[in-house]
């Protein structure tokens, strides 16, 4: 391309994504990528996500009212993010919350990059097919009846 052409022809965006926990904008070759499974593994992100805007509901009336519906969303909303099968694309500040090798997420997320989000780290797609029967089920236990106590108590 001509530099005539270059200055006032279109210019190439870049990339960009978001926090899939928090929302902030990515920019090419930034965050971290997660599996489905490594997220939900997390009792740190149950305990953020179980007392957002959304969710904040439920888990007052599970702790102060012991209120059974509570407690059956709580366990929806576990099921509904453990099926996912999508890659997590996350920030510098949410990565915080699970327990992963930092340079492995880093790698991963540079080849999702890559591969316009095309590409999944190995142990991608639904927790529950990945993890084991047990740890899927004291995960959930943890999520549905105690994620989100220390916020309201």
């Amino acid at each position: 391309m001509s530099f005539i052409g270059k200055l006032f022809g279109k210019k190439e965006k870049t990339p960009v994504s978001q926090c899939k926990i928090c929302k902030t904008l990515l920019e090419y070759n930034e965050g971290y990528a997660l599996t489905t499974s490594e997220v939900v593994s997390s009792k740190e992100y149950w305990d953020h996500k179980m007392v957002e805007p959304e969710t904040l509901g439920y888990t007052t009336a599970h702790f102060k009212q012991k209120d059974a519906n509570a407690t059956k969303m709580r366990g929806i909303i576990f099921e509904k993010t453990a099926e996912k099968d999508q890659t997590w694309l996350v920030c510098d500040t949410c990565i915080k919350q699970f327990e992963v090798d930092t340079n492995e997420a880093k790698k991963h997320a540079l080849q999702w990059w890559e591969s316009k989000g095309d590409y999944n780290p190995p142990k991608s797609g639904d927790a529950k097919a990945v993890l084991e029967k047990d740890t899927y089920e004291e995960i959930k236990e943890y999520a549905t009846m105690l994620a989100g106590a220390n916020k309201i108590r």
